[in-house]
């Protein structure tokens, strides 16, 4: 699949009415979903849930938490811009386009790495669909049978002081030899100002060193974003950076970013995207309804 599909970055027979989410829990400060049971194959799954619940009102997400099976690598709430029948398959790279990510949760368990503070929240407009996305790694010789759930925060309107949104750097140029290391280098421009509220870099299992810089026109490093020594677990829980409101982290426009992934591949087979990522994450504000993607290239 391309970029548009995994950053904005699992085939079952699941009952239709098991995509649902639990009725209308938008007033305790809630909203649960639920995707019942359903089969993951062997290897990498994306599996997309169409729900029959709609955002009553415009609502203020905060972060979510959530459950996986074993394998599980995220499970995510989107909103769709068109809507579709309730229902479930595998997720293509045309109808990535028409979701919009909210928050979710990596992993078995546990609360979503990118939840705000000092009272931001990411803006999901009335009357719109919710979507799921399901990501396993399933490195078991057999079909899993799993069951997800994804709960989303919610801030009243007069609560949030501002609204965030996305920007990435994103490559999916490289390709990690068998049994050998490898380092993939890119780097991209800033189009726009940002204040940015958070950071994480992302790679898989096979990571070993992410590293984010911002470089003058000759490649020397100005300041050092991220560089963060990679372990398994930071495939569902990673180290992340936060910034108060008051003192966000500027990035003006027309900054270059050079990012820099480090993974030892000890199998015998090419490792390509999305087996493997190299990602930077952030939040910036304000934000609503700009997700932004730094195009990451070769120099």
């Amino acid at each position: 699949m391309t970029r548009a599909t995994w950053i904005v970055l699992a085939l079952a027979a699941l009952p239709l009415a098991a995509c649902a989410g639990d009725g209308d829990p938008v007033d305790d400060g809630t909203l649960t979903f639920r995707t019942g049971e359903f089969t993951v194959p062997i290897g990498d799954s994306f599996t997309c849930f169409y729900t029959d619940v709609v955002s009553p009102r415009e609502l203020s997400v905060k972060g979510a938490s959530g459950g996986q099976g074993l394998g599980g690598h995220h499970i995510i709430a989107y909103y769709a811009e068109e809507p579709r029948p309730v229902g479930y398959h595998e997720c293509t790279d045309e109808e990535m386009t028409n979701l919009k990510q909210i928050a979710g949760s990596a992993g078995e368990e546990g609360e979503g790495p990118l939840a705000l503070r000092d009272d931001l929240a990411l803006k999901v407009p009335a009357g719109k669909q919710f979507v799921l996305q399901a990501h396993y790694i399933n490195v078991t010789d057999a079909p899993m049978t799993v069951s997800d759930w994804v709960t989303l925060e919610l801030l009243e309107p007069e609560q949030v002081y501002a609204y965030v949104n996305y920007f990435v750097t994103h490559d999916e140029t490289f390709e990690i030899p068998p049994s050998s290391s490898y380092q993939s280098t890119t780097y991209c421009t800033v189009q726009r100002d940002l204040d940015v509220v958070l950071t994480l870099g992302h790679m898989h299992e096979d990571g070993r060193q992410y590293k984010l810089e911002i470089v003058d026109e000759l490649g020397a490093s100005m300041q050092t974003l991220r560089d963060d020594t990679w372990q398994p677990s930071f495939t569902s829980h990673p180290p992340v950076t936060y910034y108060p409101v008051t003192a966000p982290l500027r990035i003006p426009a027309g900054t270059r970013l050079r990012q820099t992934c480090d993974w030892d591949n000890t199998t015998s087979r090419t490792v390509l995207f999305p087996r493997e990522m190299c990602l930077a994450f952030m939040y910036y504000f304000p934000g609503e309804g700009d997700d932004i993607v730094c195009d990451m290239a070769r120099q």
